[in-house]
């Protein structure tokens, strides 16, 4: 689903046991999906395939956020963030690639993350990504700088 409101819908008329969650957990937008959406699924038992953890490439540095006819017409104050994420992830030596799909996995909600990929090396990037240690501090300075929700889970490390 591209939005949360037919998830919390489904869950509440039928028995669901997974659903794909697109564009609303990522590095960028997250606070409804930890304050309402995953308290929802827990209590139901539901688990989410994790889509979009890059906003449709936006956080890699693609011209678009998510998807859709005005995916070009990206709002200040996400291209801001985004700045301030790339900044906190500049100081301990992350990729922000990396750590957005990282972070979207480690919701513990999450079964299973759909990465897009337009080429092998796309592949290995993603892969690499999966398997890269990212350090506590940059997690614990992103909450302390209110870049990510408090109560949002974080990679182990």
């Amino acid at each position: 689903m591209n939005a949360p409101e037919p998830i919390l819908k489904a869950i509440e008329v039928a028995d669901v046991d997974i659903c794909l969650f697109a564009r609303q957990y990522s590095l960028i937008d997250h606070a409804f999906a930890v304050e309402t959406v995953f308290p929802a699924v827990r209590e139901k038992g539901v688990s989410f395939v994790m889509g979009s953890s890059l906003n449709a490439g936006f956080i890699s540095g693609s011209p678009r956020f998510n998807y859709g006819a005005d995916n070009y017409k990206i709002p200040a104050d996400v291209i801001a963030k985004r700045e301030q994420l790339r900044q906190v992830a500049g100081r301990h030596g992350v990729d922000l690639r990396t750590a957005a799909l990282q972070f979207s996995a480690a919701a513990d909600v999450a079964s299973a993350l759909v990465v897009g990929a337009g080429s092998a090396r796309q592949i290995v990037e993603d892969y690499t990504s999966m398997q890269t240690k990212t350090p506590a501090d940059f997690w614990a300075e992103l909450k302390a700088e209110g870049l990510i929700h408090a109560q949002a889970s974080t990679p182990r490390t």
